[in-house]
């Protein structure tokens, strides 16, 4: 196997996709997220087919595919670090540094002094609570039944 990847393993498109992999740092955020997705996708059709020709059980150098697989996971690779290193990188001006920063000190400051201003127990048991209305008859009194038993049998439905 030679050194030098095999131009034939790509197509037209693919190959534009993984050259542009190659000068990424003149390219915007929506176009890195959009190489990205494209390149992805393409990989994905690759992963399937090979997949599929796995599972018909179809013998034979499958080569071509793998290799194909293979750019694309590298070109892949390269756009994913790029953003990454956009992200924590100094054009970005550590901002998302200094805010974990700041978050790691509001909850130290939080910590020192907590918001719990209750009893020490909060588990305090007042035993059960009283009957709101003591009026009501207790269950099984005579003449309790209630309102909608004695128009049901007034009415005469039964």
């Amino acid at each position: 196997m030679s050194k030098t990847p095999n131009p034939r393993a790509l197509d037209r498109d693919e190959a534009d996709m993984v050259e542009q992999t190659k000068a990424l740092t003149e390219r915007s955020p929506a176009e890195l997220r959009d190489l990205i997705g494209r390149l992805r996708a393409r990989r994905d059709r690759v992963q399937r087919q090979i997949r599929g020709r796995v599972r018909a059980g179809e013998s034979g150098p499958d080569a071509g595919a793998r290799e194909k697989k293979a750019l694309l996971t590298d070109a892949i690779a390269r756009v994913a670090d790029e953003m990454d290193r956009r992200k924590s990188g100094p054009k970005s001006g550590g901002a998302s540094a200094a805010a974990t920063d700041n978050l790691r000190e509001a909850v130290r400051r939080k910590a020192e002094s907590p918001t719990w201003t209750g009893p020490d127990d909060r588990t305090a048991d007042l035993g059960p609570s009283e009957t709101p209305n003591t009026k009501i008859a207790p269950s099984g009194a005579l003449h309790a039944e209630g309102m909608r038993a004695a128009i049901a049998r007034s009415t005469g439905a039964r």
